[in-house]
């Protein structure tokens, strides 16, 4: 397990669901988003909100949740292939998980 300081725990694993393509980093105002790159989102969505519901649906898929955070995008990676985000909000989420 590796330690990351990308402060985006979800890039390279959370996907747009209209698109299907890879959801990118996105700063907007000074606050940590992330937006589809093909622009069918209009509002770029809240990082924290979506991190903290799939960090919540990791430590129920696994027993993880003493992990600091620095280790978190590592779990991350090695439990879900990928997480697609459905509408627009950040508890809409669809997660694959490794098997």
């Amino acid at each position: 397990m590796a330690a990351s300081t990308d402060p985006y725990l979800l890039r390279t694993l959370l996907w747009c669901g209209r698109c299907d393509v890879p959801m990118h980093p996105h700063p907007h105002c000074g606050e940590r988003t992330y937006k589809c790159p093909l622009g069918c989102r209009k509002v770029p969505l809240s990082a924290e909100a979506i991190e903290a519901v799939t960090w919540t649906a990791a430590e129920r898929r696994a027993t993880c949740s003493g992990i600091a955070p620095p280790f978190r995008k590592s779990v991350l990676e090695q439990l879900l292939v990928k997480v697609i985000l459905r509408a627009n909000a950040p508890d809409d989420l669809r997660y694959i998980w490794r098997t």
